[in-house]
């Protein structure tokens, strides 16, 4: 069967917004079983499609949200015929405004990376709705086989006051409800290490903790704490933390749970009156510990790598072009 072709709308970010490569390279890795062009800068869809070297099958506009941060701001992408689909990250940005370029554009298929906080947004959308999740990139997220030199680790965004060393960007308070609890319970307790969250836009530097240095410590630790926000949404860290082969204690939503996350077979689910109990528990019980961990391990790359990932993402292009009879672009309008 011939590959699918694919135009993928996406600005470069994979160097200049380094805490976000691992976004980037989830999108490279459809390079593995479909022929792939990247546009990176803004422009017009027929100039645009002139310039690749094939007529794609598929146009994928990645994120535009955040004012087109990571996606090129296109325009006249409702006037070709060529089958069109996005990419929606944070549910919470701007709903309006996607539903405004989603109809501007006649997008066909909407990727989300959350199911059901996307729904309870946009239950307009349903219909062009597919589940894309976050996954893992294995170079990074695996087992390095380091030492467990951390007992309890806790990483990312919260809300925190440090006025000897003030964080660059503060979510909302409240956001993660759950991480702020942990890190005010847990702060004082021995063995317990945060590393607040960069920055979105946090520039290139050896101290960030990304790819390999954020993969070695997420391996080093013993127990590893998040939550999906009050949002309830399936973020990264699920995936990563038992990944990298650390017990993952979280804040269970409906979407992990219907990805496979199982309370106490491969991950152990918790709350803000029970984490610091289970925590002192499963730091106590090294058995109990590593068989969670090491099945949390066997889950995350059987079903939940960039790869795998990426089938199902051109799957869903492929059952989508089948059942609409392909809708290439006519021949003049390119």
């Amino acid at each position: 069967m011939n590959k699918l072709k694919i135009l993928i709308l996406i600005r470069n970010f994979g160097n200049n917004l380094p805490k976000h490569k691992h976004l980037f390279d989830s999108v490279t890795a459809i390079e593995d079983y479909a022929d792939v062009e990247y546009w990176y800068n803004d422009g017009n869809i027929f100039d645009i499609l002139d310039k690749i070297s094939f007529k794609p099958d598929f146009i994928y506009h990645y994120d535009m949200s955040w004012g087109y941060a990571v996606a090129p701001e296109i325009t006249g992408l409702d006037k070709v015929s060529i089958p069109k689909g996005c990419l929606v990250g944070d549910v919470h940005y701007l709903p309006q405004k996607r539903i405004e370029y989603i109809e501007k554009n006649n997008i066909n298929i909407i990727f989300s990376l959350s199911k059901y906080p996307f729904l309870k947004v946009f239950p307009q959308y349903e219909s062009k709705f597919r589940w894309l999740p976050h996954s893992i990139n294995e170079n990074y997220i695996k087992d390095w086989k380091l030492d467990k030199t951390i007992d309890f680790l806790l990483m990312g965004q919260l809300y925190y006051e440090d006025e000897k060393n003030p964080p660059k960007q503060l979510p909302p308070k409240g956001r993660y409800k759950f991480r702020d609890t942990v890190l005010e319970r847990m702060k004082h307790e021995k063995g317990f290490t945060f590393h607040p969250h960069p920055g979105h836009r946090a520039k290139p530097s050896e101290n960030l903790i990304i790819n390999e240095k954020y993969g070695c410590e997420l391996n080093k630790s013993k127990i590893f704490f998040t939550c999906g926000s009050i949002l309830k949404g399936p973020v990264k860290k699920f995936f990563e933390a038992p990944g990298c082969k650390t017990l993952l204690l979280a804040e269970p939503n409906k979407d992990i749970l219907e990805l496979g996350f199982k309370d106490g077979i491969n991950f152990v689910a918790c709350d803000e009156t029970d984490f610091y109990d289970k925590a002192m528990y499963y730091i106590r019980n090294d058995k109990e510990r590593k068989r969670i961990t090491n099945n949390g391990y066997k889950f995350i790359h059987t079903y939940h790598t960039d790869k795998i990932r990426s089938q199902q993402f051109l799957k869903y292009i492929k059952d989508y072009l089948d059942k609409n009879e392909g809708g290439s672009c006519n021949e003049g309008e390119n």
